[in-house]
């Protein structure tokens, strides 16, 4: 009778003798024993001995037909077995080949069939290959590549055939593609949707790895394929006739992405959790680009080692793993559409416990099934909590109750009894006390909101006013703003929603001055009642340096849009609606010009794929994109996003709304850059009635529509409406949006234009060096503006030239000289001469 010793060591020693069976005779076979039995050398003799022995017994320990000559040719592309004909050699596993196939009849089209190898025809073998024949026939979903024949071959090896999947493995696909984390986890939804259904059909594939994950696509989408369940059996059915037996100490699955059960080489049954882990693993390459541990490593760690490191090491966290990448993590994250430091942000937190809870080393602390997996995903996509919590306290005290179980249960037992009454009574009495205060406080501000509305905002339209012309919106809200810190001075957080709300509506009238004291009092509520990163504070910030923008005070709106749109993709994550709206208005900011489109592309970017391209903030991200092109005369960019913006905003906004406006001066612009004045004015006309009368003369995009306006009119040489509209929009642009807005330039550049056509060059020759003077020092050399400045006095130079040429061929010298001094001042200004535009002209 063996010791218990020996007992525990047999295992390992069956497990050494197998796989050194695999290595070849000498050398080959020297250095892994070596390697693998270390320094135990009376396990390097015990397995030396079997290996003898084994050698010595020659072929009376073969299996029945092992080392027998098969009179069947092996098969090779070009080869017909029953109605189709091999094309060419696909894939090859431990047991069998995968090769390209052309089903002839009774219809014609591209397979994948996959045949036993020559040599491989053992019963257990086959017993295996018919087993997965028989599971994947049993399956029927979009995901699972489909089994739509079997057979055998004349020699009597079976073969099935299956849908010839065309594409790459799941993580090349995603890398090759840039997916983003959230469409990785999308594609992978559906990668656990397909096993869920395997595993409801008690099959279990117990090699879930990316060759074995193949992205096709259908109908321009793309399609995960789960392939090669040939190693899955069946839990609990019987699949074969022929009764298949897993070969003791046989590993089935692929060490990087097997389950600590799969390594243990024990008789403990393999379940779906298994598939779990294997799945978690695959989630963990997706996020990262590696596996927990990696493949070569486990390899040279020999095999015992590896074992061990599957069974007891625990891997780092995604995020963690990152950290280690070094140089490699640049290309990781531009694999993933992002850059390091969003990849990071992105991945910790819930990814980061989704992914551990799948690795956990004993089941049960899994999840349950892999619909369970799925749904803590999509929690995480909705925003919502997940199951899988950070590792507090009791989750380390739930891991050392599995270790030393009884000592344990014995102590909780004594220390139960003397504290449960009391926890249960006081948890209670706290968590009563805390909802209580929670809801006075609610209530008492709703009730503040509710008396404000009552008392104070409607009460303001006295009954023999409501018919007046004078009780306008702005009536109604100057009339609530008065006294409000007094009105609501018991409810702060409610007077910080009231001033938000008001504030709000005064910016999108277009009303800035009027907006900014309301917004900068709930800013400093906010502050002072939640904190400098609550949600609420962020968003007081973000609209109060919105409006500073709207007024050109760049300087001040710069610092509050950046804190904000950084706080926010700190605390809520790159990609929630708040952050993305922060990026749509930092994107406004006049910066770098090459910057400024970079990120505007980003932020519509990245709305688009988040929210959807009928949602306001894509819409406003798609405004300032648009914007941007017109603004950098890009032209085939501006036609191609305009009209669809266009049809979007007024569809889902309405045509008043601001956006809609936005879009459609930009497609005004983009008719007279075409040359369609008539469909230009048409349109700029409708828009202007409708900008006048749904935000007033005084907002931007009237100002904005008032120049396209006036510019068509100059074309089709109607120039007393023109330089009646343009001067009024340059009017209304310096006093409501400061001399240095782009509107207001783009008005002085029209103007400029127009002065010049009608030949009144000293209005001309005063305004244009003035748009190159501003243009210059707030926008910079480079500015598209400051290029449209300087052109236009370059025109004016040669104007100037060819006049003093003509007049010196008629003898008026003196004439030349004056225009010629004339030109020289101006040549001065373009040069970046800053004397005052009197001293330069006149």
């Amino acid at each position: 009778m063996r010791s218990a010793t020996e007992k525990k060591d047999a295992p390992n020693v069956r497990a050494l003798f197998l796989e050194a069976l695999d290595k070849t005779a000498g050398p080959e076979r020297t250095a892994y024993l070596d390697q693998a039995c270390g320094q135990d050398a009376q396990l390097h003799a015990r397995i030396e001995a079997l290996l003898q022995a084994h050698d010595e017994a020659g072929g009376f320990l073969q299996p029945p037909g092992a080392g027998v000559e098969t009179a069947a040719p092996a098969e090779a592309p070009g080869t017909v077995i029953d109605r189709y004909k091999l094309l060419e050699r696909i894939g090859e596993g431990g047991m069998a080949v995968v090769y390209m196939a052309e089903q002839t009849r009774p219809i014609r089209r591209k397979v994948a069939l996959k045949i036993i190898k020559l040599g491989m025809d053992t019963n257990q073998v086959i017993a295996r290959f018919e087993a997965e024949r028989q599971a994947l026939a049993m399956m029927d979903h979009p995901n699972i590549a489909r089994v739509l024949d079997a057979g055998a071959t004349e020699a009597g090896r079976p073969y099935f055939v299956m849908e010839l999947v065309t594409g790459v493995s799941i993580t090349e696909y995603c890398d090759r593609n840039s997916l983003s984390t959230k469409d990785r986890l999308d594609l992978f939804i559906q990668v656990c949707n397909a096993v869920q259904h395997a595993h409801q059909k008690g099959i279990i594939h117990r090699d879930i790895k990316p060759s074995n994950v193949m992205v096709t696509h259908h109908d321009g989408k793309p399609v995960p394929k789960v392939i090669d369940f040939g190693i899955a059996k069946a839990t609990n059915q019987r699949l074969t006739e022929k009764t298949l037996f897993t070969r003791y100490a046989h590993i089935i699955g692929t060490p990087a992405y097997m389950s600590p059960e799969q390594a243990e080489l024990s008789d403990v049954d393999i379940d779906t959790r298994s598939d779990i882990y294997s799945l978690g693993v695959l989630l963990y390459e997706l996020l990262t680009g590696t596996t927990p541990f990696s493949e070569e490593e486990l390899r040279k760690a020999g095999y015992v080692e590896m074992q061990r490191v599957i069974r007891e090491e625990e891997p780092a966290k995604p995020s963690t793993k990152l950290s280690t990448l070094g140089e490699t993590l640049t290309d990781v994250a531009k694999h993933r559409g992002c850059t390091p430091d969003l990849l990071r942000k992105a991945i910790s937190g819930d990814l980061d416990w989704i992914v551990m809870k799948s690795l956990e080393k004993d089941r049960p602390l899994r999840y349950d099934s892999t619909s369970a997996f799925v749904e803590d995903i999509e929690r995480h996509l909705r925003q919502e909590p997940v199951l899988a919590r950070p590792p507090d306290f009791w989750y380390g005290a739930r891991k050392f109750v599995r270790r030393h179980g009884k000592l344990v249960v014995i102590l909780a037992a004594v220390i139960s009894l003397i504290v449960a009454g009391f926890a249960v009574s006081t948890a209670m009495y706290l968590r009563a006390e805390q909802a209580r205060e929670e809801m006075d406080v609610a209530r008492a501000e709703a009730q503040a909101v509710t008396d404000f509305l009552t008392n104070d905002l409607l009460a303001s339209v006295y009954p023999e006013k409501a018919r007046s012309p004078e009780v306008t919106v702005r009536y109604i809200l100057d009339s609530a703003s008065a006294d409000l810190e007094e009105k609501l001075h018991d409810s702060p957080l409610a007077e910080a929603g009231v001033r938000d709300a008001l504030g709000s509506t005064y910016q999108k009238m277009g009303m800035y001055p009027e907006a900014e004291p309301h917004l900068q009092r709930a800013l400093t509520i906010r502050r002072a009642q939640l904190g400098e990163e609550h949600p609420a504070t962020l968003t007081s910030l973000d609209r109060l340096g919105w409006v500073y923008w709207y007024q050109s005070r760049h300087e001040e709106a710069g610092p509050l849009l950046t804190k904000a749109f950084e706080t926010r993709q700190r605390i809520l994550g790159p990609e929630h609606p708040d952050t993305l709206e922060s990026m749509w208005h930092l994107s406004w900011l006049e910066m770098d010009e090459s910057e400024a489109m970079a990120m505007s592309e980003r932020a519509y970017e990245m709305a688009l794929r988040v929210l959807g391209e009928e949602h306001p903030i894509t819409l406003g991200a798609a405004t300032c994109l648009t914007m941007r092109y017109v603004s950098h005369g890009r032209r085939a960019e501006a036609e191609a996003m305009a009209p669809r913006l266009y049809a979007l905003s007024r569809r889902v906004l309405g045509e008043e709304h601001e956006t809609t406006l936005i879009a459609t001066n930009a497609i005004v612009w983009l008719h007279e850059k075409q040359g369609r004045y008539d469909a230009g004015v048409a349109l700029g006309e409708r828009t202007l009635e409708i900008a006048q009368r749904a935000v007033g003369e005084e907002h931007v995009v009237t100002i904005h529509a008032m120049a396209n306006l006036g510019s068509l009119y100059a074309v089709q040489g109607r120039c007393e409406q023109a330089v009646r509209l343009l001067t009024r929009s340059l009017e209304l642009a310096k006093q409501h949006l400061g001399e240095d807005h782009v509107i207001t330039l783009c008005c002085m550049l029209k103007l400029g234009g127009l002065y010049r056509a009608q030949g009144r060059y000293d209005e001309h020759d005063t305004l244009l060096p003035e748009v190159l003077r501003i243009c210059r020092l707030h926008h910079g050399e480079d500015n598209t503006l400051t290029g449209y400045a300087r052109y236009g006095l370059r025109i004016r130079i040669e104007q100037l030239s060819g006049l003093a040429e003509e007049q010196n061929a008629s003898g008026d010298h003196e004439g030349a000289a004056m225009t010629l001094s004339r030109r020289d001042k101006i040549r001065e200004v373009l040069r970046g001469e800053r004397e005052t535009l009197a001293e330069q002209v006149h």
